[in-house]
């Protein structure tokens, strides 16, 4: 499977850019709140891809194990 049709890997990156604009944006109008907000949309975004895409390939694993 092409991993640039995924909708999960899409998904993250839109979630990244609106981390990074959010934390830009309150940068700029010193809104600490607005950063803050932005680097925990980074952080989730980015450990919640990790962990689906980890649970496939476990699945993954797993399945082709029990195949002979």
């Amino acid at each position: 499977m092409n991993r640039w049709t995924s909708r999960k890997l899409w998904v993250a990156i839109i979630g990244q850019v609106v981390g990074i604009v959010s934390g830009i944006w309150g940068a700029q109008v010193a809104n600490q709140i607005s950063v803050i907000a932005g680097a925990i949309i980074l952080i989730a975004c980015t450990l919640g891809y990790l962990k689906v895409e980890g649970d496939i390939d476990r699945e993954r694993v797993k399945s082709s194990e029990r195949q002979p």
